[in-house]
């Protein structure tokens, strides 16, 4: 039976500091409290898992951030429950990878992404079927990432344009099995808030 690990393992964006692939640097969070929490789901799991997000940005470069993770299954699937770290790579479930550091060119110039448009990625990826969606409050870029030398899987992801994020408001990873697209994986922001300090 598949272990949780080999599903939750999700992205190498999580860590204990921001990495080289999180959407936003910590730099440009609000000053206060920003809680953002994702909801995972898998084929391979019985129930989605809840991760939360909590930063806390007091202003002169002095951060905290919080992580919790929820999940149910049976003591097998739970054995291996928490956290590696894989690079630039979004692992999920029988242990595959799929690689999305092409799209840090697009991270880096989600500024100027505009929907209806298609982009190629280096590499000779490509983001297109581009659209202006909302997820949990947030205003984001959604497209699909088509990756030619794995014609067999696609991911959907969104970028924020709105709001600062840890994490993508959207990674839904699907394959392609007997002509019928199977979604693998499914990370959603379901809560966004962010509140000023008090006083």
């Amino acid at each position: 039976m598949k272990r949780i690990v080999d599903v939750i393992i999700i992205m190498g964006l999580v860590g204990f500091g921001v990495a080289a692939y999180a959407q936003s640097d910590l730099d440009t969070f609000p000053i206060g409290t920003t809680e953002m929490v994702y909801r995972i789901a898998t084929e391979e799991m019985d129930s989605p898992q809840s991760l939360g997000f909590t930063l806390v940005s007091r202003g002169n470069d002095d951060y905290t951030i919080f992580m919790n993770m929820e999940a149910s299954g049976t003591a097998d699937q739970l054995a291996g429950f928490g956290f590696l770290f894989a690079g630039a790579q979004m692992s999920y479930g029988g242990g595959e990878s799929v690689s999305y550091s092409p799209l840090q060119a697009l991270m880096e110039q989600r500024s100027h992404l505009q929907a209806g448009n298609d982009y190629i990625l280096p590499g000779g990826g490509s983001f297109k079927d581009i659209t202006l969606v909302e997820i949990a409050g947030v205003q984001c870029l959604q497209g699909s990432f088509i990756d030619p030398s794995d014609t067999d899987t696609r991911m959907t992801m969104a970028f924020s344009i709105s709001d600062s994020v840890y994490m993508f408001p959207l990674v839904h990873v699907e394959e392609l099995r007997d002509g019928q697209w199977v979604t693998t994986l499914r990370m959603e922001l379901t809560t966004y808030s962010s509140t000023p300090p008090e006083g």
